[in-house]
């Protein structure tokens, strides 16, 4: 085990986390403070872990029997602190110390996408505060592949400076868990790097022995009538979906939702007043936010296998093989999409795979990522399968060879019968 999975073994993170970054209760400008009428609404959604910048906040927060993100400064999520200055260093020890107790305290949140030359620098502070609370980490939010290498810290092809990036970050921060954002959906079609990099990210944490939690696109933040064709577009709730069902099937741990509501972004779950968005857009994201913890209950005490994909798909990701062991009909031919755009997953299928602990084959998820229409497979497997309710949390014979329906962008967890 490395020195960086030895360090996280001591923090639990407890129940798979559904959360957002921008809304009731986050810090900096333009959030509204978390009220009992928003903890009504985030419960409705399902959301289970909130965001909180005062003692009174975590007091509510507990009341709901919500986890909280505190962050280190109220008024940022990008602070600096200069623990040189017996002034900030006295200021930052009061804030930890007046929550580090608290029963509905979670992690607090530190920094978002820093460049690599300041993760030195952020690591004493992390330190710090862990040498306070050594109960609850500090969250600092990774960039995404698309990140210029200006912004990364690094050097050399997207590829291996994001990689570098990632390596920095977990040698010099140690984290105790990773978490990143990346937006795909553009005006001018997607992104083709969004499955590599929730790739990248599964295989850090792997290696690192921590948890990882993906951030999703809920919005548009650049005005339609300025916006390039590379600029974010509102999602679909079927999106949506396909984003929650795909960050499930790499054994994420969390997940979070750029925004839950904001100023001047368009398409939110929900206005900055609390009205919810008349799209669908909130009833989906209630189901599947709480779809994706069951699912991730489930993965969690599991070894990650691999990811495989059956017709279209970006450079960077695994072709299907017979390390995925299922047999899926119709057979969608293998083609490699435009590293800049993924333009089309028509008829393109996921299958992930997970282990025991001695190594077999446990769990499959299958994802229909064809977000645009309703597919049905017929699967053979190599072994009779039980099919999981999502809803329920039932599991329920199906026998190695049957038709299995899919909605757009939605997927089914299966497991090979004892």
């Amino acid at each position: 085990m490395s020195a960086v999975a030895a360090s996280a073994a001591v923090w639990d993170p407890g129940e798979p986390v559904t959360t957002y970054w921008s809304g009731p209760g986050c810090a900096g400008k333009n959030h509204p403070p978390l009220t009992e009428q928003w903890l009504e609404r985030l419960r409705e959604g399902g959301f289970n872990t909130v965001w909180a910048t005062t003692p009174e906040e975590l007091d509510l927060a507990g009341k709901y029997g919500m986890r909280v993100i505190y962050p280190l400064k109220p008024d940022s999520m990008r602070p600096k602190f200069d623990l040189d200055d017996p002034e900030q260093v006295a200021w930052l020890t009061e804030r930890v110390n007046a929550v580090k107790d608290h029963p509905a305290l979670y992690i607090y949140q530190h920094y978002d996408e820093a460049p690599a030359t300041m993760f030195p620098d952020l690591a004493r502070v992390s330190e710090f505060v862990e040498s306070l609370d050594p109960k609850h980490p500090c969250w600092h939010n990774l960039l995404p592949t698309y990140a210029p290498n200006r912004m990364l810290g690094t050097e050399g092809e997207p590829p291996r400076a994001y990689w570098e990036h990632l390596v920095r970050f977990c040698d010099v921060y140690r984290p105790k868990f990773l978490t990143y954002d990346h937006y795909q959906f553009c005006e001018s079609g997607d992104k083709g790097d969004y499955l590599f990099n929730l790739g990248m990210m599964r295989r850090m944490a792997s290696a690192e022995g921590v948890p990882f939690w993906n951030g999703l696109q809920g919005c548009q933040w650049v005005v339609k009538d300025r916006a390039s064709p590379r600029a974010p577009r509102v999602p679909t709730p079927e999106e949506m979906r396909y984003l929650v069902y795909s960050t499930a099937a790499y054994g994420a741990h969390g997940l979070y939702w750029y925004v839950f509501c904001r100023i001047n972004h368009t398409g939110a779950m929900c206005e900055p007043d609390g009205t919810v968005n008349p799209d669908g857009k909130f009833e989906e994201v209630s189901r599947i936010n709480r779809v994706f913890v069951a699912i991730a209950r489930e993965l969690r005490p599991l070894k990650f296998r691999g990811a495989f994909l059956q017709g279209r798909h970006a450079s960077g990701t695994t072709p299907f093989c017979a390390q995925a062991l299922l047999k899926l009909s119709p057979e969608t031919p293998y083609s490699e999409l435009d590293a800049e755009k993924m333009d089309s997953l028509d008829d393109t299928t996921l299958v992930s795979r997970f282990d025991d602990a001695s190594g077999a084959p446990s769990h499959l998820m299958v994802v229909n990522m064809d977000y645009r229409k309703d597919r049905t497979l017929h699967i053979d497997a190599p072994a009779p399968l039980e099919r999981f309710d999502d809803a329920t949390g039932v599991w329920s014979p199906v026998g190695d060879s049957f038709d299995q329906s899919f909605v757009p962008g939605g997927g089914v967890l299966l497991r090979l019968a004892d």
